[in-house]
């Protein structure tokens, strides 16, 4: 009994991880968009982005686990690919977004979730529980309610847009399945895609608005709120609840920047997309009754 409390107990704080990430990565979207706004480049705040936080991840590690900082040269390879692989969800993200709605890109992003549950009942060759079932439904359900989806005519839509929106897909499974590296691979893995950036675009060619003291600051926090403390999150989170249930559960993300952005930009959210944020939230709650042993 004490065993089934303490198992509980660890997988709700997986959810809780999953869920304050997600919501740090919503801030994150909002504070981003100021800054597009504001004529910072999406290529020049990714690769900000990660320089941030791998040096905020390496001073934690110098800080309090300094050991960890050494890396085997079998890890080398699996850093790089790693690195590069961060860069390119992003990138590929990016990129879609650029080409097609934003509502089209994200469904194709957070059908995710769907795809992951497909791949394990195959793998396991066994259906998924009711449980996670309901709960991909009503997250779904309530994605496409947010994003308005149905409002888009899908004639016509570009074709490059939707090929980088499928990768951007399957990088972010990658990412959720392979991302349960210690602390010290994600810290130099950020820090891998940070310099593939500086090669893509360098420092002397970013856009002037990018050196404001202002645009400095919420780059900062960018880096930081946006970057090393969910990340940090995520990958505590593999290690208490599966990628499957991750990837739903991160569906809040999405909730999280409506809301802020209601508050924060004075988007307001019509009936339709408070039913949805509803629903996601519903969906997320419902796994907290699923039982699951904890991921090896």
């Amino acid at each position: 009994m004490i065993s089934q409390r303490r198992s509980a107990t660890y997988r709700l704080l997986g959810y809780l991880m999953v869920s304050s990430a997600s919501v740090m990565f919503g801030f994150n979207g909002n504070l981003s968009r100021l800054l597009f706004d504001d004529g910072v480049s999406p290529v020049t705040l990714v690769e900000l982005r990660m320089l941030i936080g791998s040096i905020c991840l390496l001073g934690v590690l110098a800080i309090g686990r300094r050991q960890e900082l050494k890396v085997s040269r079998r890890s080398i390879g699996w850093i790089i690919v790693f690195g590069l692989s961060l860069a390119l969800v992003t990138f590929t993200y990016f990129v879609s977004i650029s080409r097609l709605p934003i509502a089209i890109a994200l469904v194709i992003q957070f059908s995710s979730s769907a795809w992951m549950v497909l791949g394990e009942a195959i793998w396991r060759r066994r259906m998924p529980s009711t449980y996670i079932l309901i709960a991909l439904g009503l997250t779904i359900v309530g994605i496409l309610l947010l994003t308005g989806v149905w409002r888009f005519s899908l004639n016509g839509l570009d074709g490059i847009g939707l090929l980088f929106a499928l990768l951007a897909t399957a990088l972010y499974i990658a990412y959720l399945v392979l991302g349960r590296p210690p602390l010290t691979t994600t810290s130099f893995g950020a820090l891998v895609a940070g310099i593939f950036w500086l090669f893509v675009q360098p420092p002397w060619t970013f856009p002037v608005a990018t050196w404001t003291p202002h645009h400095l600051l919420l780059i900062f926090l960018v880096g930081t709120v946006g970057m090393a403390i969910p990340f940090t999150l995520v990958l505590g989170s593999l290690r208490r609840i599966d990628a499957t249930r991750v990837g739903i559960a991160s569906m809040m993300e999405l909730v999280a920047a409506g809301v802020i952005a209601y508050f924060w930009l004075g988007q307001l959210l019509d009936p339709f997309q408070l039913v949805g944020c509803l629903l996601v939230v519903a969906g997320i709650t419902i796994l907290q009754f699923d039982t699951l042993p904890v991921p090896a």
